[in-house]
């Protein structure tokens, strides 16, 4: 907000000082709007201002440019410039202010022109035409019109003179002062040149010893110049151990704590110092102070034993003054082994034994005093092998058979199969079928046997010679009936057939092949005859069912994996006449055993001629 610093003038020049303010604060409103700041651009120099400090707001002060302090141009010349005065906030640039009928008001900050020394403002002066664009003719200032001024508070602030030309910087030419303004009250004006220090910037990282703390720090440059530091060290359990401080001298970046308890935490800052004030406290940095490590054990060896290894050491020569709690001994090696405390005592002659389960490997040993936080010791290492027991050896061999892909059945035995829907209109819906109570069942004929059944049953389902190679024999036979046909008696197929239904003795698939290539069990079935009397195979479905297969191996490095095949509904133009895929296992999921049961459905034309059927339902593995 633009300041008037004319609202509280000396009586004697209340009315030219009013009408100067009205004709400010109009040109400001009108104008203001249409004025663009100029470039940031640093002072061109410093400016003298005499006496440097003061405490009344109506003595007078001198404030003088460096000689020669010069605008590029004259008041009368064309373009004509034009020299200002400034009474700025610290935080504001000045190079960025503008002017008409003095320097404009920029919100946030205070601004305001200097004053002669009857209240008049010091604005808009013309720069003498010889020497060109010299400022001169400068009046005694005080700073009566703005003791009390709205919005003037103490703190840090710049005054100066600027060179001007149509309301902007001239080329960047404008020379500051710092000073630092208190009690700005009534009648009071209490300045001083220069601004207390900028805060330091301690360093990140703190160096403990035994009770100290070393840091650095930086500091900005200071006007007036930095006189001395004050450094704070608080504890984290302060008021049990009191706060320690330090006070480095100008031109320190260095300082060094002591009488500190080891231990404990510290939060540690700084202030810097001059003739105007203190700076406020610098960033906080935590440090610990730490005890120099007392001394090491000396003379550690190492000596082999039998899964274990002994240590003798001298204990430290220091011990007397204060004896560990004993001492850590860390083991370093593959197979890792774990650390280990020995009890405070002489193992000088006796030693301490180390187990080491793991014979023949070379371990490193870390011997170090147990001292309780913040003191610690020095520690001392050696290397060491442990010696194997006497020993005897087993050496065991053995043979992983060549793999086989085997299929076997048992008759009579039927895994447990879900109900199913009636999707063909002709069987009704088929209940739940539990499994088989006789889970051994009846070994199948075989070429070779006849009816007294496979001689190799009993191995089932993974029949095998004396060298664990497999020997199946096959063909193998069981029987399947399917009962008596029952006339359809609804549905769209009502009269035209007899149905009956069934299942297939249970099949078992074994693949040991340690190729793993997969496998696939299919089927095809041949017509059904009865003496010279026949109808189509293909007027028998099945649904298939995944009874059970191989679980994960140990850790879970394999599982077998089977796909069974979808369903054939009887009467299918192609059928189980020909050959259709029952269940597979892809490539790298199919070693393990797996069995396959499967429901039947059967459709006999009402045209067949009477009489019992037969067909042969055979089963592939390849």
């Amino acid at each position: 907000m633009l300041l008037n610093p004319l609202e509280r003038i000396h009586s004697t020049m209340h009315s030219k000082l009013t009408r100067f303010a009205a004709v400010a604060t109009a040109f400001a409103v009108a104008t203001v709007g249409l004025i663009t700041a100029g470039a940031t651009a640093a002072p061109v120099g410093v400016n003298s201002l005499s006496p440097s400090s003061g405490s009344t707001a109506t003595a007078s002060f001198t404030l003088l440019p460096p000689a020669g302090a010069s605008c590029t141009g004259s008041g009368s010349g064309s373009p004509a410039y034009r020299w200002q005065t400034y009474f700025v906030d610290r935080s504001l640039d000045a190079s960025t202010l503008t002017y008409a009928s003095g320097p404009n008001a920029v919100a946030t900050h205070f601004v305001s022109p200097l004053y002669d020394s009857v209240g008049n403002p010091i604005i808009n002066k013309n720069p003498s035409a010889s020497p060109l664009g010299l400022i001169s003719s400068i009046p005694t200032m005080s700073f009566a019109s703005l003791a009390g001024a709205s919005g003037l508070v103490a703190g840090q602030y710049k005054i100066g003179f600027a060179c001007t030309q149509a309301g902007a910087l001239d080329a960047g030419k404008y020379w500051e002062t710092p000073i630092t303004v208190s009690n700005v009250t009534g009648s009071s004006f209490d300045y001083v040149l220069g601004w207390a220090p900028d805060a330091p910037v301690l360093g990140g990282t703190l160096t403990a010893a035994d009770g100290t703390l070393d840091g650095t720090f930086t500091q900005a440059t200071a006007n007036p110049a930095v006189t001395g530091y004050s450094v704070v060290a608080r504890p984290a359990d302060y008021p049990t151990h009191p706060e320690v401080t330090a006070s480095p001298a100008a031109g320190a970046t260095t300082f060094h704590l002591t009488g500190m308890a080891n231990g404990v935490s510290y939060a540690v800052k700084l202030t810097a110092t001059n003739t105007v004030g203190t700076s406020s406290f610098s960033n906080t940095v935590n440090g610990t102070p730490y005890p120099v490590a007392y001394l090491g054990v000396t003379g550690l060896t190492a000596t082999a034993g039998v899964n274990l290894v002994t240590l003798k050491w001298t204990n430290p020569s220091d011990i007397g003054s204060h004896a560990p709690a004993g001492y850590d001994i860390v083991i370093t090696g593959s197979p890792s082994v774990s650390s280990v405390n020995a009890p405070n005592a002489n193992y000088s002659s006796s030693g301490f034994d180390v187990v080491i389960p793991t014979a023949g490997v070379s371990y490193s040993f870390s011997v170090t005093p147990h001292y309780t936080v913040p003191y610690s010791a020095a520690s001392a290492s050696v290397s060491g092998t442990a010696n194997p027991p006497t020993l005897l050896y087993q050496n065991i061999t053995t043979t992983r058979p060549v793999g086989s892909l085997v299929i076997t059945q048992r008759c009579g035995v039927n895994g447990a199969l879900p109900s199913e829907a009636d999707s063909f209109g002709a069987f009704g819906v088929l209940p739940i079928l539990a499994a088989s109570a006789d889970q051994t069942g009846t070994a199948p004929s075989t070429p070779n046997a006849g009816s007294a059944g496979d001689t190799l049953f009993s191995q089932y389902p993974y029949p095998v010679d004396s060298n664990g190679l497999s020997n199946a024999n096959y063909p193998t036979n069981c029987g399947i009936s399917l009962g008596v046909g029952r006339l359809v008696t609804s549905g769209q197929y009502a009269g035209d057939y007899f149905a009956a239904t069934g299942f297939i003795n249970q099949v078992s698939v074994v693949d040991t092949r340690d190729t793993d290539p997969g496998w696939t069990v299919s089927g095809i079935v041949s017509n059904f005859t009865s003496g010279s009397n026949t109808f189509s195979g293909n007027y028998l479905g099945w649904t298939p069912v995944l009874t059970g297969d191989s679980g994960a191996s140990i850790g879970g490095l394999y599982n077998q994996a089977v796909t069974i095949s979808s369903r054939v509904v009887p009467n299918n133009a192609t059928g189980l006449t020909t050959t259709t895929q029952m269940a597979h296992a892809d490539a790298g999921v199919g070693m393990g055993i797996a069995t396959l049961d499967a429901r039947l459905r059967l459709l006999i034309p009402v045209t067949a001629v009477n009489g019992a059927y037969t067909a042969t339902l055979t089963f592939t593995a390849v």
